[in-house]
């Protein structure tokens, strides 16, 4: 009679546990699908934002690049002004003597000191905090 009832408890156990197993790998399944899905959303809004951004440098490259231009026709136009208006002048020789490349930007930093995450003075915290 014992035999039977450990029979019987071992049966009932296998199926709860089948049904266990099954409901706990279908809500598995189903997180895996949701993450899945929003994995393959992230990426597609990734994409599009590679996109965007590098559309936005090779249309910032073509602005660059026609302000330098613009800068070449301005600095050529104000040559041939000063030809035109300063013929034989010391001042002439200065415009030709100019040259962007062999100007150098002095980069001056001030000392200025970072700002603390703390208190300098640390003693009397910590001496606050034991005696609480």
């Amino acid at each position: 009679m014992i035999w039977i009832c450990i029979l019987v408890s071992l049966i009932i156990g296998i199926i709860i546990g089948a049904f266990i197993m099954y409901y706990k790998a279908r809500y598995l399944l189903h997180n895996q699908k949701t993450l899945y899905n929003e994995l393959q959303d992230k990426k597609v809004k990734l994409n599009e934002y590679q996109k965007e951004l590098s559309n936005h440098f090779i249309y910032t490259i073509k602005l660059l690049n026609k302000i330098e231009d613009d800068y070449r026709h301005l600095s050529h136009n104000v040559k041939k002004s000063a030809n035109f208006f300063l013929p034989n002048t010391h001042i002439q020789d200065d415009i030709h003597a100019f040259n962007t490349k062999k100007t150098t930007i002095k980069n001056e930093q001030l000392p200025i000191a970072a700002p603390l995450d703390y208190s300098s003075n640390t003693e009397n915290t910590i001496k606050n905090h034991d005696n609480e």
